[in-house]
């Protein structure tokens, strides 16, 4: 499977700066082995949560196909956290944050983001190669925000949302939100999200705004726009 990823981003118009990324398709115990060849998801489209403990952050999703026959991979506006694949310069250039503990909303619109102003064009790849278990509650299998209570002896889900609340600044500040500025964190001393910002924030190839206008998110109004060149594979 490496391999055929290594020959798909080399397929990519943007290669060496190409990054593929999709959610991969899932699977349940007892499933035959996954043999990939399946279309790939193609992350399309966004929304502003309305969720009282994702404090609107931006949560992506997937929008268009282009079939099995593509003759190259073609730009996505965004980077699924689950599963992206490049060469090892995208580790220099975007760091995983280590001011950002616990974060799960919010993780995808900031990796793309960051990519993107450094230079990187996101891609997806033609067909799904890897499968993933995505673990439904009716597994019975801790999630992230129960293993953060285990950590700090702080049971149940409460006290990952109360780091949360205070790591998502650190996105929506990234991000431009406009109840999110500098002064407004200093006014509620969370200025501490901002540690070390100026290595793990946006890129300077391209500006935040350019990204802000590439997939169409009023970040003003907190609408995401149809992002036409990515549902419909117009972009090598």
């Amino acid at each position: 499977w490496d391999r055929l990823y290594t020959e798909e981003a080399k397929a990519a118009k943007s290669y060496p700066k190409a990054v593929l990324s999709a959610y991969p398709p899932g699977f349940s115990e007892g499933d035959p082995p996954y043999k990939g060849g399946t279309v790939g998801t193609r992350l399309c489209t966004c929304a502003f949560s309305t969720s009282d403990v994702e404090h609107h952050i931006i949560r992506i999703n997937t929008g268009g196909t282009c079939g099995e026959n593509a003759n190259a991979p073609t730009q996505i506006a965004y980077i699924a956290a689950g599963f992206f694949f490049a060469r090892a310069e995208f580790l220099t250039d975007v760091p995983f944050d280590p001011f950002l503990p616990w974060c799960f909303m919010g993780e995808e619109i900031a990796l793309s983001l960051r990519a993107w102003t450094n230079g990187w064009d996101i891609y997806a790849p033609r067909k799904n190669l890897i499968a993933h278990q995505y673990r439904p509650g009716r597994m019975g299998l801790p999630k992230f925000w129960e293993n953060t209570g285990r950590v700090f002896g702080r049971p149940g889900p409460g006290f990952n949302t109360q780091l949360q609340s205070i790591s998502l600044k650190r996105v929506k500040y990234m991000v431009g939100y406009k109840d999110t500025t500098k002064e407004a964190l200093e006014n509620l001393g969370h200025s501490v999200v901002l540690t070390d910002f100026e290595h793990y924030g946006p890129g300077e190839t391209r500006t935040m705004d350019e990204f802000l206008e590439h997939v169409n998110i009023d970040i003003e109004n907190e609408k995401c726009g149809n992002i036409k060149w990515c549902n419909k594979c117009l972009m090598d």
